[in-house]
């Protein structure tokens, strides 16, 4: 996971899309340190502290909001290749999924459902499961994603007043957590998705472009 915040001296949390490379100002929201912008070309923009990393960046997840960065919805390797298997060969095809086919992790994920259609018990991709193949319309894909984001606040803001009620060591962290997170949500409600389908002489192309507002009035303006 990548820090992609840093506070400003006002006490706001600072994207890092909307700085410029290199030491900055900002300091980390988990234990103050000095941070610096790493905008390279190879791996993801994030921040690095100028000293050595504390231990919440280091040693523990912070929240990022389910499939927005990450569309394997964090199943690991071995599930997703069998979830991925299983596509190719039932799901693409429309086939109901034999019972001693599935894994459990699969199952825990809410990769697949149950058919109860069909006698004996088998099983069929649920929507989230369509996502990690690339299977989901777009027209589904909110209905998919916002149960996930507001649940995703619901347990950060359980997790903080289970904290408090406890006063535990945590508590801090759990408490920027839930910053982290809110200022994460709120970015996205203030920008937009444009699907762009392009056509060219080796085909067709298909982008999504996230912008705000303003980035995506001075990006037309360019293109015209």
């Amino acid at each position: 996971m990548w820090l992609k915040y840093g506070v400003n001296k006002e006490g706001i949390l600072i994207c890092i899309e909307d700085i410029t490379r290199g030491k900055t100002s900002l300091k980390c929201p988990y234990c103050n340190g000095g941070l610096t912008a790493k905008k390279g070309k190879v791996k993801e923009h994030h921040f690095a502290h100028n000293d050595q990393t504390c231990r919440p960046i280091a040693n523990r997840e912070f929240p990022t909001l389910p499939l927005y960065d990450n569309f394997n919805i964090q199943l690991s390797n071995k599930d997703l290749t069998q979830l991925k298997l299983l596509w190719q060969e039932y799901g693409a095809k429309n086939y109901p999924i034999s019972s001693y086919l599935v894994i459990p992790g699969l199952l825990k994920a809410g990769m697949l459902r149950k058919n109860v259609y069909i006698k004996p018990l088998e099983y069929e991709f649920s929507d989230l499961g369509k996502v990690p193949v690339g299977a989901l319309e777009l027209t589904l894909f909110n209905d998919v994603q916002s149960p996930l984001l507001l649940k995703k606040r619901l347990l950060l803001e359980l997790a903080l007043k289970h904290a408090e009620y406890k006063n535990a060591p945590d508590l801090a962290y759990r408490l920027t957590d839930l910053k982290l997170y809110r200022a994460q949500l709120q970015r996205i409600l203030s920008s937009s998705l444009y699907f762009l389908e392009i056509e060219t002489n080796i085909g067709t192309l298909y982008k999504i472009l996230y912008c705000l507002p303003l980035i995506f009035l001075n990006w037309a303006r360019t293109c015209r």
